[in-house]
């Protein structure tokens, strides 16, 4: 739902009515559908020239280059087991169904940069205790040696702790977990030369099996020195945005849990020496909320004084190497010249980026089926077509389809049987993307 005075607040019902028929069942050969204002359906399309679905260049696994330690896994050994927003589903391997993990992936051209970083950096940590690991790189399918194919998502453990969005009404804050946030922006910042950029609650978790706080989603993350070119600011904390390595939360964690005496704002990290602080009181702490603050000031204090807080004074300690950038591959620029419009690249970017938009904003689906290049499906059955009684894989196929599972119980059931696989399939949602070269 929109606020009041949203631009988009306008197209609420548009968005309500495509929801609906999507959900009812929408054709997976549907390319275009055509709405009136109040959301009414004028037509639909299966016109291949109608498709705008854009392409998404998939990196094959050695373009990653990550440790060895990283497994690789493809969506047909991954269970699906919920779904937690957009491109995010928590599911299971195959192997180990008692095991949850969260499986992230992506589908669109906006999202290469944001996935590169958030693989590569965290990829390179997994010994530090308070990043989430990466647990697997997830292969559209197993190709040749099994250790290649298209790279489609990654998983990472699932942390059953929640977030510390809600933290002011689960649970103690506890001024251990301050400093460890302290700690290890200190290490992403000093040590390993990285800006994380997306330091809010949402990307806080604790790990009950530890009672550490834990930070995820480094999709904002880039290499100190990188965020002049950095698109999406409107994501990042003002703070993060100037590169200066700090990374300050600025300070999210007082939102919820602390207040100045006399004012309605919570105290900001640049404000947190004039004091004094309150607890919120909504929330619970385990020590006075003077302590919380003279464990910011100290923090800050010795972040004014360590020289490598300024690029121009000293590198970070142990700064991580990896690519800055996703390869894009010769099969989508070489084919499409025309596509380059030189009044159309943006020379605010690196060199190796210019030419983004060839593999997804100008690059679309039906020009890879067109050419015959080998795509990626995305036909996963909509929330109320699921049938949680069968196993669902994360290719958005059920693990028993082509069993016959029927066979033996009379005609009549198995055409109930296909009358069901034709609704669900109905109700799938294809999306094809063209897979690297």
């Amino acid at each position: 739902m929109h606020p009041p005075g949203d631009p988009w607040t306008p197209l609420a019902p548009v968005y309500s009515a495509l929801a609906a028929i999507i959900d009812e069942g929408l054709a997976p050969d549907v390319t275009a559908v055509v709405m009136t204002a109040d959301g009414s359906i004028l037509s639909t399309s299966t016109d291949e020239l109608k498709d705008a679905t854009p392409g998404t260049h998939y990196a094959a696994l050695n373009d990653y280059q990550l440790p060895s330690r990283i497994e690789m896994i493809s969506r047909d050994e991954l269970i699906e087991f919920a779904r937690l927003g957009p491109f995010v589903d928590v599911v299971a391997p195959v192997s180990s169904r008692s095991e949850r993990l969260v499986f992230k992936h992506y589908e669109d051209a906006d999202a290469i940069p944001r996935m590169w970083h958030e693989v590569q950096i965290p990829g390179r940590l997994l010994g530090h205790p308070n990043i989430v690991p990466i647990r697997h790189l997830v292969v559209h399918e197993k190709v040749g040696d099994g250790r290649s194919g298209a790279v489609v998502g990654f998983t990472l453990p699932f942390i059953s702790g929640g977030t510390l969005a809600a933290a002011r009404t689960s649970r103690t804050f506890k001024l251990k977990w301050a400093k460890q946030l302290f700690q290890t922006i200190d290490d992403i910042n000093l040590k390993y030369g990285i800006v994380h950029g997306d330091l809010r609650l949402r990307n806080l978790m604790v790990d009950p099996a530890t009672d550490n706080l834990m930070l995820i989603d480094f999709g904002m993350a880039a290499k100190r020195g990188e965020y002049p070119y950095r698109k999406n600011t409107t994501y990042m904390p003002p703070i993060a945005s100037d590169d200066l390595g700090r990374d300050l939360p600025d300070l999210n964690l007082s939102d919820l849990f602390f207040t100045q005496p006399g004012t309605e704002a919570p105290p900001k990290a640049h404000d947190a020496t004039k004091g004094p602080w309150t607890t919120h009181p909504d929330a619970r702490l385990d020590h006075p909320a003077e302590d919380y603050r003279a464990a910011l000031v100290d923090w800050l204090r010795r972040r004014d004084a360590d020289a490598r807080d300024d690029v121009s004074l000293a590198p970070a300690s142990a700064p991580l190497d990896f690519p800055d950038h996703m390869p894009l591959p010769a099969a989508d620029t070489v084919p499409m010249p025309d596509y380059l419009d030189p009044l159309m690249v943006d020379l605010g970017l690196p060199p190796a980026l210019q030419n983004v938009a060839v593999s997804g904003y100008k690059f679309f689906r039906r020009n890879a089926v067109r050419d015959g290049r080998a795509v990626v499906e995305w036909a996963r059955p909509t929330h109320v077509a699921l049938d949680r009684s069968r196993t669902l894989l994360a290719t958005g196929k059920y693990a028993d389809e082509g069993e016959g599972r029927n066979e033996g119980k009379g005609k009549k059931k198995n055409k109930v049987k296909k009358k069901k696989q034709h609704r669900v399939a109905k109700a799938g949602r294809t999306v094809r993307r063209a897979l690297p070269t």
